[in-house]
């Protein structure tokens, strides 16, 4: 429930779907983008240093590698 997440949560959260968003559409990931798009979606209260941190993070292959890169288990139970 998003009424239970801390205001950075939120931050976070706003913030990484803005990037993924420009990444789907195929728009470059920057910090000016992703607060463009913060801006025009009313998160204008996101703390700064997100975008920031974000853009240098998420590039565009870093989330293709999240993408496709295969998801290993944990380890399988005693006998």
């Amino acid at each position: 429930k998003m009424d239970s997440l801390t205001k950075d949560q939120k931050d976070e959260y706003a913030t990484s779907f803005a990037a993924l968003a420009l990444y789907d559409g195929g728009a470059d990931i920057s910090s000016e983008q992703i607060g463009t798009l913060l801006e025009a979606t009313g998160n204008t209260e996101v703390a700064a240093f997100y975008p920031i941190i974000f853009s240098n993070f998420l590039t565009a292959e870093k989330i293709t590698q999240m993408i496709v890169a295969p998801v290993s288990g944990g380890g399988g139970g005693g006998g």
